[in-house]
C-alpha cells in the first residue's frame, strides 16, 4: 500500500476508503436524546485524499441538489475535524458520498455523515486508531452534532444509550437477546 506523509508526521493511505452509516432515530419515548436505536437505511461514503489542494465532492441520492459540494460539505468538515484533532491536515480530498437517509426527517442523516466524515479521516491515516480512539471519534461528532444520541446508535449500530458529562460523551450498548422483545 502506497502512502504520503505530511507535514504533521501523519502518514496518509494513498488508498480508498470506504463505509456505509446507518440512519438512527432518538426520538423514543421517555429516552428522548439519550436512547437511541440504528436502522436499516445506510448513507455510503468512499473517500481518497489527493495531492491537489481541491475538494473533489460529489453526491448523488438524497439532498444531493442541496447539500454543499465543497469544504462546507459536513462529511468533509468532519473529516478535517478528525484530521486536525490527529495532528495534521491532508492537501485536498476526494469524496463521493452515496445518501440514502432522507435530510430533515429525523432520522439522523447528519450523525450519519459525522460519524462517516470522522470515521472517513481515521481510515485514511496510518496507524488512525492510534491517533483517534472510539472513545475521541464519538467526543468529537457529538461536538459537531450537538448532542450524542444518533451519533452513538449511527457509530455502534443498534440500540444506545448515550448521555454528555462535562464536555466528554459516554455510551453503552443495550443488548437484547435473542427471542426478547425491547
Amino acid at each position: 500500500m502506497a502512502s504520503k506523509r505530511s507535514n504533521s508526521g501523519l502518514t496518509f493511505k494513498a488508498t480508498l476508503a470506504q463505509i456505509s452509516v446507518p440512519a438512527s432515530s432518538a426520538n423514543i419515548g421517555p429516552g428522548f436524546d439519550c436512547f437511541g436505536i440504528a436502522l436499516e437505511l445506510r448513507d455510503r461514503y468512499a473517500a481518497q485524499v489527493l495531492d491537489d489542494e481541491t475538494f473533489d465532492v460529489d453526491v448523488t441520492g438524497e439532498g444531493a441538489d442541496e447539500v454543499k459540494k465543497d469544504a462546507k460539505n459536513l462529511v468533509i468538515k468532519s473529516m478535517l475535524r478528525g484530521f486536525e484533532h490527529m495532528g495534521g491536515k491532508p492537501r485536498g480530498i476526494a469524496l463521493r458520498a452515496l445518501n440514502v437517509i432522507p435530510h430533515g426527517r429525523g432520522l439522523g442523516s447528519s450523525a450519519s455523515a459525522i460519524v462517516g466524515g470522522l470515521t472517513l479521516a481515521r481510515s485514511l491515516v496510518l496507524t488512525g486508531e492510534q491517533y483517534m480512539s472510539d472513545e475521541d471519534l464519538i467526543t468529537l461528532a457529538t461536538e459537531l452534532e450537538g448532542h450524542p444520541d444518533n451519533v452513538a446508535a449511527a457509530f455502534y449500530g443498534g440500540a444506545t444509550l448515550a448521555w454528555s458529562e462535562a464536555k466528554t460523551s459516554s455510551t453503552g450498548e443495550i443488548k437484547v437477546l435473542a427471542g426478547q422483545s425491547v
